[in-house]
This record gives C-alpha cells, structure tokens and sequence, in this order.
C-alpha cells in the first residue's frame, strides 16, 4: 500500500492525540442526573435511560419503562438510574482531553468509558460503557442538555483548501441489539449514517435531566 504525506500525517497526529489524552484524569464528578428520552414513538416518549448489565464488565443503556414492560423479571437492583459525567481538572495545555466521560455509578472501582460499538455488517451501533473501550467517544451536552457527539471530518477529495471540520450530530437511535450474549429490544445506538438498518429502530434525543 502507498501512504501519502497527508495519511502519513493523520496517522502520526492520530498516535500523538492518543498519548496525549493518555494523561488525562477525569478527576471532577458532576452531581447526578437522569437521561431522558424524547420520540415521536410515544411508548418511548418521556421515558429515561438506565444502565443494566451486559456481561462484566459492560453496560447498556435501555428504556426503563420498555424494559420493566418486555423483562418484568429483570433484576431491579442491577439497574442504575443517575449518571454522572467526570471532566478533567487537567491544565497542561500540552495535553488534549476529552470533553468529559460518562459513568453510571459515582465511586467505581474502575473507570466507566462511553464508547461505541462499531460493525461492518451495519450502521445500527451499540453504546456499550465498560472500562475497555479506550478513550471512548466524549459524548458532550449542548446548551438545551441534549448528548451529541462532535464529529470532526476530512475530505478525501483534494482541493486546495483542505481544511478539517466539525459538526455536532444527535443520530441516536433505540432499536433491538445483541452484544455478546445478551440481547435487548430497545437500547440506545448510535447510527453512523443513513437510515437505520437494524431492528425496530426509532430515533430518539437524549437530554439530560438533573437528579
């Protein structure tokens, strides 16, 4: 494979922004609050997101209302209903963090990472928090509380203004998932692009609510 300049120079930025952000301790914890969901899908309208257990050490997000309907025998004590989103006290201007992380619990004997979980065989991606995702993705708030994800894109095209650029998108998305061996109906997702492909998929927005 021939690498250009320019995908040697992505590569080299790609690896310093990981040891940079290797640095970062997300040391400062916001108080609590809770993740509600707005739909046009009224089952799902007005409704909150909780953490449940998809396998140690992973969590899924899911509808409560939806899951107290499809799994009345879920194990209540296992779902978390506060969230909490550390963000870093670090000021070395050297280092680059990430915005803030989200964690479910708020003393975890391991640190909670939101990442998502992507596939080649479709668009529908699992947000799965778990301390193995990396640096994760840095989900952010906006002004109204809504989570989005800062997306920042390079066109392959060459022009003569190359130029990098970046946009906050809310593609969330409920629909079935299975991760491992657990499967849930209506879990958040994120959608890379297009329309859905996956299962009973509806789009959803994400805002956070204070405890």
């Amino acid at each position: 494979m021939m690498y250009t300049s320019k995908m040697l120079l992505s590569l080299a930025a790609a690896f310093s922004l990981a040891a940079a952000q290797s640095d970062c301790v997300y040391d400062v914890q916001s108080a609590p609050f809770h993740l509600r969901l707005t739909s046009d899908d009224a089952r799902l309208n007005d409704t909150l997101l909780v953490s449940v257990h998809a396998g140690p050490p992973f969590r899924q997000l899911v509808s409560d209302a939806l899951l107290k309907e499809n799994n009345p025998n879920y194990n209540q004590s296992d779902i978390s209903v506060n969230f909490y989103y550390n963000t870093t006290s670090t000021n070395d201007p050297s280092t680059i963090c990430l915005p803030g992380k989200l964690h479910w619990a708020p003393e975890q004997s391991w640190p909670s990472v939101f990442g998502i979980e992507s596939s080649l065989a479709s668009n529908v991606q699992p947000v799965i928090v778990s301390p193995m995702q990396g640096d994760g993705s840095g989900p952010q708030f906006d002004e109204e509380g809504k989570l989005y994800q800062l997306a920042r894109s390079y066109s392959p095209v060459n022009t003569e203004e190359e130029s990098w650029s970046g946009t906050n998108y809310y593609k969330w998305f409920i629909c079935a998932t299975v991760f491992g061996n657990y499967k849930y109906a209506d879990a958040l997702t994120w959608v890379s692009g297009g329309l859905p492909d996956g299962k009973n998929c509806r789009a959803v927005n994400v805002t956070r609510e204070w405890a």
